[in-house]
């Protein structure tokens, strides 16, 4: 479970941005698309941080069955590489959402 759950942590706050985000722009919802977007750039680096720590603790586990004197830290860069790919995968998400809101409150409404 720990080999996936680095990979989930990542994904929660984007899935949540693409539900809560759409929600609040095309139905009236309690939370607002600012709330909802902090929440998910505040939890996106929190989440970030603990799949950081999840990989370090799955490797030194590792290390520690399996004793070798060459360590590699390849691994580690690819899940931070990962995390900063998919922060701008957020940004972009949120901003175009937020282009979409902008566009929509923005168009005159036809009253018959």
């Amino acid at each position: 479970m720990l080999e996936i759950l680095p990979l989930l942590l990542l994904a929660l706050p984007l899935l949540f941005q693409l539900i809560m985000g759409t929600k609040t722009i095309y139905k009236p919802a309690s939370l607002k698309f600012s709330s909802a977007s902090w929440i998910s750039f505040i939890s996106y680096v929190l989440f970030a941080f603990i799949a950081y720590y999840i990989v370090d603790y799955n490797f030194s586990k590792q290390y520690d069955q399996y004793p070798n004197p060459i360590r590699c830290g390849m691994p580690l860069l690819g899940i931070v590489m990962a995390s900063f790919f998919l922060f701008f995968i957020l940004i972009l998400i949120v901003a175009i959402q937020f282009l979409i809101k902008r566009r929509k409150s923005k168009r005159p409404i036809n009253q018959n």
